[in-house]
């Protein structure tokens, strides 16, 4: 049997990006790695030898089956050039604090605002892999909340006009490791469990505060503990890692998109965020470009239509 070693292929930096990925050809070849990793295998017959045609088209030899690199994939019905898609995945991924669509459409001569939003929410829901991993080991947990402060608006757990988001975090001694982020109905124990066995490994270890949504864990194959700021000899030590994370994540939201978002589409800004977190120690930085070029592949097609109704975040 022949053993297949998948290399990881992507580049360093921009100036080796700019020189790779100059021509549309080029592209097209490195989304032909990223989909057929071992070869063309076509989807009709599994044959593994083919013709390519004028039109980009892979057509099977045996069965003469047509096969579009894009079809099925985020890129679909694209007019624009698969160069501007690629430039656009190496902002996306490549900056620290991401990118807007202003700057995206600045960047690329886009004609329109919503042509560059619609780019980067499409982007966005190529950030969560399926299958992906859940948290292990000693997680800090707890919840916060996202929007504009409303006259006379309750705070806390009860605030109103404002988004509910769960955050879980790994910690890895002193240091943290991955991530997760979910916009939840509320701050109710159903919400908040859901939350945990979704993203996180039983038995691992759960710290959160004292807030009763999190009763009751340490029944369902989870070890709780709680730590109590009024206990506290110093505050900043109690949940230190999710406080960290939340912090960050607000300053993104503040700076990068000017505190604007609708609801509907909070979720997906909170995946890029954590594709990017979750990454941030890589060594290449070309190595975030390649995992979403990968993802485009996988990812299936997301009209206009769908993602002004918030359809980006429920695909996620």
């Amino acid at each position: 049997m022949t053993e297949f070693i998948i290399t990881e292929d992507f580049p360093k930096n921009e100036a080796e990006f700019d020189k790779r990925f100059s021509t549309e050809d080029a592209c097209f070849a490195y989304l032909f790695k990223r989909r057929w990793p071992h070869g063309f295998i076509c989807k009709r017959c599994g044959h593994e030898q083919y013709w390519y045609s004028a039109r980009r088209l892979y057509i099977c030899k045996k069965c003469e089956q047509q096969h579009s690199l894009i079809a099925g994939t985020i890129l679909q019905n694209s007019k624009k050039p698969i160069t501007s898609w690629f430039k656009a995945m190496w902002w996306f991924t490549t900056r620290k604090s991401g990118v807007n669509a202003i700057n995206l459409k600045d960047l690329l001569g886009l004609g329109s605002y919503e042509t560059a939003w619609s780019w980067l929410q499409k982007l966005r829901s190529c950030t969560v892999c399926q299958g992906r991993e859940k948290l292990t080991g000693k997680v800090e947990a707890d919840e916060f909340y996202i929007g504009g402060q409303e006259s006379g608006g309750k705070r806390g757990r009860a605030a109103e006009h404002k988004c509910a988001v769960a955050i879980a975090v790994e910690k890895k001694g002193k240091k943290l490791g991955r991530i997760r982020l979910q916009v939840i109905d509320d701050c109710s124990q159903g919400s908040l469990h859901d939350f945990i066995s979704n993203h996180v490994q039983e038995q691992s270890n759960i710290i959160t505060d004292g807030w009763g949504g999190y009763a009751g864990l340490d029944g369902k194959g989870y070890q709780h503990d709680r730590e109590l700021q009024k206990e506290a000899p110093d505050k900043a030590s109690v949940l230190p890692g999710v406080h960290l994370v939340i912090s960050l994540v607000k300053r993104l939201i503040l700076g990068t998109f000017q505190g604007r978002f609708h609801e509907k589409h909070l979720q997906g800004y909170l995946d890029e965020f954590v594709f990017r977190f979750n990454r941030r120690s890589v060594a290449f930085v070309g190595k975030k470009f390649m995992r979403i070029a990968e993802q485009t592949m996988l990812t299936v097609p997301l009209p206009y239509r769908m993602i002004i109704i918030g359809a980006a975040a429920q695909q996620m």
